[in-house]
């Protein structure tokens, strides 16, 4: 299948809403829980799930636990650390799934943080040439990939989504935790600090929405 056909075969298999499976590093998942999780979303109709990359965790472990468990469902990462592996190896992995699982995978990659670079001894440099850099290694790695696969980058700023247009199949916004609500609107009652008691009425608590 073209790369082109993978892409859009994908973009169609993707439905209007896909699942979220973050894990957490303090209480990481079963495997079995994850496959029945996702076993029971493709009966309900979601036809993607997305996984998080966490330190202890393979991307591309968890994905081939989650599509051998389904049957149509799309498969992302949301997103893979670049700092976890070599462009090489993304690619030769991504490969393999691709070949496996024809136009369920879709490769979500990111640059992370500083200190996750740091912490396999790498330098972080500047955000958008070190993506850009990684990009080029992967597609330098197979140019041409018996198994093309959709690739899209978790970009936020301007230059990484253009980044993101120019070497891949589109941005991914990467998963942040929804805004902290405002806490509810209270009325407190005044006390007069001459008397002990007080003639007006106790203010009444304001209904939340």
């Amino acid at each position: 299948m073209a790369a082109r056909a993978v892409v859009q075969e994908a973009r169609r298999s993707l439905g209007r809403v896909g699942a979220f499976l973050p894990e957490s590093p303090d209480d990481p998942t079963p495997a079995e829980v994850q496959r029945e999780a996702c076993r029971r979303l493709e009966e309900l109709g979601f036809r993607s799930a997305w996984t998080n990359e966490l330190i202890g965790k393979d991307s591309f472990a968890q994905l081939s636990v989650l599509l051998a468990a389904t049957e149509r469902m799309v498969c992302g990462t949301c997103i893979a650390n670049i700092w976890a592996r070599p462009a090489q190896t993304a690619h030769g992995a991504a490969t393999v799934l691709s070949e496996a699982y024809p136009g369920r995978l879709i490769l979500g990659l990111g640059v992370g943080y500083p200190q996750q670079a740091e912490a396999v001894g790498k330098d972080f440099g500047r955000p958008v040439d070190t993506m850009r850099d990684y990009l080029a290694t992967m597609d330098a790695a197979a140019p041409e990939t018996p198994a093309p696969y959709a690739r899209i980058l978790g970009a936020n700023k301007p230059r990484m989504l253009e980044l993101a247009a120019q070497m891949t199949d589109g941005p991914s916004r990467p998963a942040l935790p929804p805004p902290t609500p405002p806490p509810p609107a209270r009325s407190w009652a005044r006390t007069s600090s001459s008397s002990s008691t007080s003639t007006r009425a106790p203010a009444k608590e304001l209904p939340t929405r």
